[in-house]
């Protein structure tokens, strides 16, 4: 059963005015991609059913054809699984968040919970598809687990007792942790279980097992973790990280299922499974790397689709997470230029903007960050890009009138209003440059072959 919504949702009662119309945007003729995304994040902020049909409505009225839902992270498992309820019961609440992001972010106080049930899913599945958006379920594997070890501690590193010292509850702070399912056999099994939950809901032929940020500090330093890798003739944590998902892809095989993960799913011997569908996020490398190994790629470059990266340099912004992502940079992707390699033109089934949701918190967050940039999105997905800026700054108005016909919060071109601000909240603005940088040293262990 859904719990009841968190004040982390301030719209939770308000029920959604159905959207009739379609965007008033450039979309005519046959798509240039058949993968036509965005990824939303439930995990780290729980959104009740209704904003979850609104937000559909507004996925569709773009033009927009794939929903993936990122379920399960360190912050909150919010996928009922009937074999292992203590996922919900205990994975689904934590007592506070974090507010803002750096070092001089503190909690909230404010307990976050929610979950959805089968039957809640499985109505959703039919209210996407009526609409021509096919929902794909991510469950984040083997790291991103802390949800999982306050539920089941016995899946970690260390031992059921180890774990239960460090892990209480989900994390209530964002980042990347360095908990992460140990490799057990058992451990497989208990994700294969779940997984066979999430076929029984979900209609896709595609689902996500994540494989990102995975931490290998715990496998490293664990005698047990290390006897593992010796049995299994693994050279390294990597290839510990590839048999693990490899074993989850080939179950999920069996049911006839197809895996996508991010991109750190190539290190340790390339994707788990020959049909994977490479979810490329980290710049270039991951992208070249699948295409040229035969992998389907859905490309989701965070310097041009993470909508919940800040909109400028205005000190105005709320909580700045991130590089700046303008609408004009969003406008400005070009996800295959004539540059491209051969092998990327032949594998890019398509793009995705991504929207994470640590800072988040209510429908109205959701809406400033994600409109209007969502509207030049679709336009690229739809017809390639780059946009021709100053014809999309000619028909931005009428856009923008449709937004607020719907009733959505968009954040206003010259910059956020004052109830949309959040002052005395921190946030941990990027340097464009320092993040290309660190994507670089990121990716170093992609080596992708040489084209032929």
């Amino acid at each position: 059963m859904t719990s009841p919504p968190s004040r982390s949702s301030s719209s939770a009662g308000r029920r959604p005015t159905r959207i009739e119309t379609l965007a008033p945007l450039r979309l005519t003729g046959e798509p240039r991609f058949a993968w036509r995304g965005v990824m939303l994040d439930v995990a780290r902020r729980f959104r009740p059913l209704p904003e979850l049909h609104r937000f559909v409505d507004l996925v569709a009225a773009h033009g927009l054809n794939m929903l993936q839902l990122h379920l399960t992270d360190d912050q909150g498992w919010r996928f009922e699984v009937r074999r292992h309820p203590l996922l919900t019961e205990v994975g689904g609440r934590r007592s506070e968040s974090q507010l803002g992001h750096g070092p001089d972010a503190r909690g909230d106080g404010v307990p976050h919970a929610g979950w959805y049930t089968k039957d809640e899913l499985r109505g959703l599945v039919r209210y996407a598809s009526e609409r021509g958006i096919r929902i794909v379920p991510e469950v984040d594997v083997p790291g991103h687990a802390r949800a999982i070890l306050a539920a089941y501690p016995e899946h970690g590193v260390g031992g059921a007792g180890a774990v239960r010292e460090r892990v209480t509850e989900p994390w209530t702070r964002f980042g990347i942790s360095d908990e992460v399912l140990n490799a057990e056999d058992a451990t497989v099994a208990f994700v294969c279980d779940v997984l066979d939950e999430v076929c029984d809901v979900f209609e896709s032929d595609v689902i996500g097992i994540g494989g990102d940020e995975a931490q290998k500090t715990r496998w490293r330093e664990d005698p047990r973790t290390q006897e593992l890798m010796a049995e299994r003739g693994l050279a390294d944590e990597p290839a510990l990280q590839a048999w693990f998902l490899g074993r989850v892809a080939a179950h999920l095989a069996r049911r006839g299922r197809r895996v996508i993960g991010w991109d750190e799913m190539l290190e340790g011997g390339g994707a788990p499974a020959p049909d994977a569908v490479v979810a490329s996020w980290r710049g270039p490398v991951g992208a070249e790397l699948g295409a040229r190994l035969g992998h389907d790629v859905v490309l989701c470059p965070d310097l041009w689709t993470y909508l919940d990266y800040r909109q400028s340099d205005d000190p105005r912004e709320p909580i700045p997470v991130g590089t700046v992502l303008s609408l004009e940079d969003v406008a400005s992707f070009e996800p295959l230029s004539s540059a491209s390699s051969a092998a990327l033109r032949q594998h890019v089934i398509g793009v995705q903007a991504n929207v994470w949701t640590e800072h988040l918190d209510t429908r109205e967050r959701l809406d400033y960050a994600v409109f209007p940039r969502l509207g030049a999105f679709a336009e690229v997905a739809w017809n390639g890009g780059p946009l021709d800026w100053d014809d999309f700054a000619f028909r931005l108005p009428g856009y923008l009138a449709w937004l607020e016909e719907q009733g959505v919060d968009f954040r206003p071109l010259d910059g956020p209003r004052p109830e949309q601000q959040r002052p005395g909240v921190p946030g941990m603005p990027r340097d464009r440059a320092a993040r290309i940088a660190e994507l670089e040293r990121l990716t170093a262990d992609l080596d992708a072959p040489a084209a032929p």
